[in-house]
């Protein structure tokens, strides 16, 4: 079983100090350290002078590093250092990064790798957190390692019951307050779901517990859900996939009649006080009125130009030009003397 955790850091210096430490963040000693495999030096100095020329290849590429953490159970099978190298080669083979460092710490590896290559070009990053979880399946595979079931993004069905892990702000105020907002908003609505409510109920409940509920519907038909707690919005990204609005309908909501979310959802607020003959957004329509305007804008802009370049060629006349139009006067000769 591998897991791997991508984060992407904008300097290469302190993480790689970090990697390279002795001791971990928390001040503890590290058993292992080992630089196992690198392509841009061994040493946080040179690797840091070497990242940094292959930045400069693409200087709009502000976000080019990854800083990926991959693991596996101490019951899986022992790993040697050729093993460990293998496996982060194999990593940054699928990801097509060429210029990586990876370190060793006792049961998993780090990789710093640039997604700047040196003929300039970049590797991609779309979907790079789904591309990464199937690549380490196949690792698994190639390694004898044990098999691992995917998450919601490579499986689907697991997004139903998803819920986003806590980060470290949200840990402290479970160990200061026993709860945070994030937690407090999902067990209100996995208990009001276990009632086999409506998106009414659903809705007059949330709110007897200080959570608003937000229906909300796209200009192309999407339907979305939004929970409101002490002045804050929450949706699926912050409480989990398991809370968008498909998923609570697998989960047993209720929208009344057909189970169609789209159909069910409240009027937009642009279509309210509109005509039946208009079923465009009034987003359009205030777009056409900015357009207007900025003609506008370019207009007077043009023409306060034209009155400063007039005014400015009169009080400054150019060498050889005269500002009524006569032409230079001929000079006069000098009297003759001799």
């Amino acid at each position: 079983m591998a897991i791997a955790k991508i984060s992407r850091p904008r300097r290469a210096g302190p993480t790689l100090r970090y990697l390279t430490g002795l001791v971990d963040h928390a001040g503890r000693p590290r058993g292992v350290v080992s630089v196992v495999a690198s392509t841009v030096g061994k040493t946080p100095e040179g690797a840091t002078r070497f990242l940094g020329a292959v930045a400069a290849l693409r200087p709009r590429l502000r976000r080019h590093l990854y800083h990926v953490s991959i693991s596996v159970p101490q019951d899986d099978r022992a790993l040697s250092e050729a093993d460990w190298a293998a496996i982060g080669r194999a990593w940054c083979e699928g990801m097509e990064i060429e210029n990586f460092l990876i370190v060793l710490h006792d049961a998993h590896i780090h990789i710093l790798g640039s997604r700047i290559r040196l003929d300039g070009t970049a590797a991609p990053d779309q979907w790079d957190y789904r591309r990464s979880e199937l690549l380490l399946r196949t690792i698994e595979t190639q390694f004898g390692l044990a098999p691992t079931r995917s998450s919601h993004l490579v499986d689907r069905a697991r997004g139903v019951p998803h819920q986003r892990a806590r980060t470290l702000k949200e840990i402290h105020a479970v160990r200061r307050d026993g709860r945070s907002h994030k937690d407090f908003i999902r067990t209100a609505i996995d208990e009001a779901l276990a009632e086999g409510i409506d998106a009414v109920q659903l809705r007059t409940v949330l709110a007897e517990a200080g959570v608003e509920m937000v229906l909300e519907q796209a200009a192309d038909g999407a339907g979305s859900v939004l929970f409101g707690f002490q002045g804050r919005l929450y949706g699926a990204r912050s409480l989990g996939q398991g809370y968008r609005l498909t998923n609570l309908l697998v989960r047993g909501l209720q929208l009344g009649g057909p189970q169609n979310a789209r159909a069910q959802l409240p009027t937009p607020p642009w279509a309210l006080d509109e005509g039946v003959s208009r079923n465009k957004p009034q987003g359009i329509g205030h777009h056409e009125d900015a357009v207007r305007r900025l003609r506008g804008f370019g207009r007077e802009a043009h023409q306060v130009i034209d009155r400063y370049r007039a005014r400015d060629g009169a009080q400054h006349p150019s060498p050889g030009s005269d500002p009524s139009g006569a032409g230079p006067e001929p000079e006069e000769k000098p009297p003759d003397v001799s």
